[in-house]
């Protein structure tokens, strides 16, 4: 059992503001003189039982008021007043009558202790106050440090509002095999470049004036601010509770990282397996050309402009083939730099349509669209070539654009064998490649339409799929419109480069 506290008798209210305390020290002095000036015009019709009862209720406020320091003094110097201007012979330190002087001696008792009974059960008041905001508080971090909804930096935050403070600093022990353990700042407020305390001892910062919490794993440092003993109980709990956070970070830093690597070795898997068919097939195709036309053989024209004709195409597509590459690569690392304007779709649509057999809608009188000139030139280009590989001969794809609502609309149809609604979102994965019997014949490496995705969202447009009325597919790309305010249409730009 320890030993009682025995300066807690007369330490003042924890957390007395200032305010309470000069009006009580006020109360204590200038309240015994100004009674005893009222008192004293009444002095015909009150006597000393009432002056005391007087004077003690103002020790009694004097207590409630500024505790119990300022509560003694009221005593003490309203007894003396009382002794002076109140009993035989007034006007003098001495008592004449024992009875008053019994009086003088049980007002003092009294009124002490009434003042003391006061001042601790108002520091018993904000002591329990205290408590449950303490309780109150440890069970919000602690729910938030449970359900994963904080962090290190939102704890520093959190600290530093709880506690009024200027500036707070949490710091984590770091091994050194050179050097042995220091101390790195993991968090700050509000500063972001505070120096971290790196030497000390628990309870103060480096140079001896900021309150530090030390838990040996973290430190709490307060600069500029004086924390009481339940401050620093509450600190204690907060940094035992970063611990937790800080664990929790790294978990989440690691499982990151370990998600990436898989995705990062999925994606060179896929490009391995995806390459060794639709590199090597084009390649195929071109070696076999080119061999057919430097053989000994004689080759009539018709022959010659097939092999031609194949060599064209087959380039064509390993070009595509490495765009579409190169187009999702700069997205995945996020290269893409989009500039988006106020621009015509009559120069944009043509220019990424020419060479397709495609038929081209577009009004005259559409608003201009905000965006990308030469991102949406590729999103229309891919969307354009796929319908074109799938539109039954004799039935060429369409482009289409129109205005709708806010927004401008460029759809492009093909009459082709369409796409199982079922897969539709699997279309915009990267090397996801759709079973060419059952999926209509949409398959291939499975590039196009992953970058249409990642340069349509670039651009703040969206891309949809539709099914085509009587069979085959719609690809819809819905752009914003630009604010006509002051613009003018902007050519193109070649932002996918």
């Amino acid at each position: 059992m320890g030993v009682p506290d025995v300066w807690s008798l007369v330490r003042p209210p924890a957390r007395l503001g200032a305010l309470r305390a000069t009006v009580g020290w006020t109360l204590a002095v200038a309240g015994p003189p100004l009674l005893t000036w009222v008192l004293l015009l009444e002095r015909d019709v009150l006597g000393l039982a009432s002056d005391l009862m007087f004077f003690f209720t103002l020790v009694v406020v004097a207590a409630l008021v500024g505790g119990l320091v300022p509560s003694l003094v009221c005593a003490l110097l309203a007894s003396s007043l009382l002794n002076f201007y109140f009993t035989e012979p007034v006007r003098r330190l001495t008592v004449a009558d024992p009875e008053d002087a019994l009086a003088l001696v049980v007002f003092v008792l009294v009124a002490l202790a009434v003042a003391s009974v006061v001042d601790l059960a108002e520091r018993r008041s904000v002591q329990a106050r205290e408590a449950r905001d303490e309780a109150t508080l440890l069970a919000d971090l602690s729910r938030a440090v449970l359900t994963g909804k904080d962090s290190a930096q939102g704890v520093v935050d959190e600290i530093a509002r709880r506690f009024s403070a200027p500036a707070a600093v949490l710091s984590e022990r770091v091994p050194d095999a050179a050097a042995g353990d220091g101390w790195s700042v993991v968090a700050v407020h509000p500063a972001p470049d505070p120096v971290a305390p790196t030497s000390g001892t628990p309870g103060t910062a480096p140079d001896g004036s900021d309150p530090v919490v030390d838990t040996g794993r973290v430190r709490v440092a307060l600069p500029g601010t004086r924390p009481s003993p339940g401050d620093v109980r509450v600190l204690e709990a907060f940094a035992a509770q970063v611990v937790l956070v800080l664990d929790r970070e790294r978990l989440r830093e690691r499982a990151g990282r370990a998600r990436e690597l898989e995705q990062g070795n999925a994606v060179r898997t896929a490009i391995l397996t995806a390459a060794s068919h639709d590199l090597r097939t084009p390649l195929a195709a071109i070696r076999a050309a080119v061999d057919g036309l430097a053989g000994p053989t004689p080759l009539d024209d018709a022959d010659r402009a097939w092999l031609v004709e194949t060599i064209e195409s087959s380039t064509g597509r390993l070009e595509r083939l490495v765009d579409n590459l190169l187009d999702l690569s700069r997205l995945q690392t996020g290269a893409v730099r989009p500039t988006l304007r106020a621009v015509s779709l009559d120069e944009i649509l043509p220019v990424a349509l020419d060479g397709l057999d495609v038929v081209l809608d577009l009004p005259e009188s559409l608003p201009l669209a905000r965006t990308d000139p030469g991102l949406l030139e590729r999103v229309v280009e891919n969307l354009a070539t796929n319908a074109v590989r799938h539109a039954p001969s004799g039935r060429p794809a369409q482009v289409v654009a129109r205005a709708v609502e806010d927004t401008l609309e460029v759809r492009v149809v093909d009459d082709g064998p369409g796409v199982d609604p079922r897969d539709h979102e699997r279309m915009f994965r990267a090397f996801e490649r759709l079973d060419a019997g059952g999926a209509g014949g949409y398959a291939g490496m499975g590039l196009g339409l992953a970058v249409v995705r990642g340069l349509t969202d670039a651009v703040d447009a969206r891309v949809r799929v539709e099914q085509t009325p009587g069979g085959g597919l719609t690809m819809v790309v819905v752009v914003p419109r630009a604010d006509t305010t002051g613009a003018t249409p902007s050519h193109p730009t070649g932002g996918a480069s």
